[in-house]
């Protein structure tokens, strides 16, 4: 349930995730802030932060909040400086492996999206995230479900269902693109709990999707951020910038993304899906 003061905010969590066209990545964002319930006060950290979208959109809702970012690769981390222009957000690399550069006990809440299936040990990653975290605090993660649907991603779902193998690299990498593992949702709730959590929660995310989604995304991206777009173009789908009157042919995408979108509220089944979310917190 949301708290009360979060419900207030909702509007304008739907208007910062409006130039986000990846219909999984908005799905994703929006259920882990829905879940994490960042209240006034709250020292939130983000484990593995990226280019600072989540921290972007916790900057943004009007609430009193202490963020920090952490994550191993400098050239996300300049990323997400750039994208974090002007905010009172602290990053810092960090090997998760090692250990994070923090006191136990530091955070009320913490973010790990799409983090888990890089680590080579989970469990220790886990492990580390939690000593980190005050007795109560929440985390919230998500991983790639390895019972995605076969329009996301159809050339590894026909590899893996016909030949057991798939692509781990380069552009048909599609959902395994340099990641060690994938999981279905009884296995990262295990490895949760394994890492000493208490799992309050679990979901699969985004069932309905395009054909070849995940590979229709991976090429936007490139172009988006290699720089081979018109600006007013790159403007119109960069999902750090604030909405816009789109092109024609822009709105009728995000028209029909949104539309699809949809269909997972109506129906998205309990095992299946692009993704796995899973709310866990720290015994007090």
């Amino acid at each position: 349930m949301l708290n009360k003061l979060f419900v207030h905010t909702r509007r304008r969590l739907e208007k910062l995730l409006a130039n986000t066209g990846d219909m999984a990545l908005k799905r994703r964002a929006r259920r882990i802030i829905e879940e994490l319930a960042p209240e006034d006060g709250d020292k939130i950290l983000d484990v593995g932060c990226g280019d600072g979208y989540y921290l972007y959109l916790l900057s943004n809702l009007g609430l009193r909040l202490k963020l920090i970012g952490a994550d191993f690769n400098e050239k996300a981390l300049v990323s997400a400086s750039r994208n974090l222009r002007g905010k009172k957000i602290k990053l810092v690399k960090a090997d998760l492996m090692r250990g994070l550069p923090f006191d136990p006990e530091s955070f009320d809440k913490v973010v790990m999206s799409e983090v888990v299936e890089h680590l080579p040990n989970d469990v220790k990653g886990l492990t580390e995230v939690k000593r980190t975290l005050k007795k109560g605090g929440t985390l919230v993660l998500t991983v790639p479900n390895h019972n995605y649907p076969l329009l996301w991603d159809p050339v590894n779902w026909a590899l893996e269902h016909l030949f057991r193998t798939h692509i781990s690299r380069g552009f048909w990498s599609g959902i395994w693109n340099q990641h060690l593992r994938l999981y279905y949702p009884e296995e990262i709730e295990n490895v949760s709990e394994k890492a000493g959590f208490k799992v309050g929660y679990r979901e699969s995310l985004t069932w309905w999707c395009l054909p070849f989604n995940h590979n229709l995304v991976n090429l936007v991206a490139r172009n988006l951020y290699g720089g081979r777009l018109p600006h007013e173009l790159r403007a119109s789908i960069d999902k750090f910038q604030d909405p816009s009157k789109k092109p024609f042919l822009i709105s009728l995408a995000f028209k029909l993304v949104n539309t699809i979108d949809r269909l997972n509220d109506l129906y998205n089944p309990k095992s299946s899906g692009v993704g796995v979310l899973v709310k866990a917190y720290k015994a007090r």
